[in-house]
């Protein structure tokens, strides 16, 4: 039995244990409140509890054979079937990390972020006659530095 638990997309959170069928649910699941079909959710959940059983797998252990016993045909690696997986190795190094798709604050996040408190701390400057809010500038500069760093960055490593 696996437990799954989903989200429906109007925020009802249900669970409930299933024995997948093939990897995947073996009857059709809807939301108990607006009754959506949340079918395509539980096999992705089913799918990721899967992978991550057989990864988690230990190594089988080799068992020595008698010497009158046939040896059993060796098969390539290359021949094996793929396990069907929601995500590769490769992706999931490409996942998290600087420039990958785990990062999620953007260069321009950075830009705008300074643009933002440099424009806000000048308004208060300006409004109130008080030079101390200047001082803010200073993070803002910070700010739009780190912006373009991260922008040449990603540019270097994309080309």
């Amino acid at each position: 039995m696996i437990p799954v638990k989903v989200q429906c997309g109007c925020g009802q959170r249900y669970a409930f244990d299933v024995e997948p069928v093939g990897g995947r649910m073996p009857a059709e699941v809807a939301c108990p409140i607006c009754g959506a079909d949340g079918t395509a959710a539980a096999n992705e959940i089913i799918a990721r509890t899967l992978y991550a059983q057989a990864a988690a797998a230990p190594a089988p252990v080799a068992t020595v054979q008698p010497r009158f016993a046939p040896a059993a045909p060796s098969v390539h690696p290359s021949a094996a079937a793929p396990i069907a997986s929601p995500h590769t190795p490769a992706q999931q190094q490409r996942e998290w990390g600087p420039g990958g798709e785990g990062d999620t604050w953007k260069w321009w996040y950075y830009v705008l972020a300074g643009v933002c408190f440099a424009g806000y701390d000048i308004y208060r400057t300006y409004d109130t006659g008080r030079i101390k809010y200047l001082g803010g500038l200073f993070l803002s500069v910070i700010l739009i530095a780190i912006g373009i760093w991260d922008f040449q960055r990603k540019r270097k490593s994309r080309g």
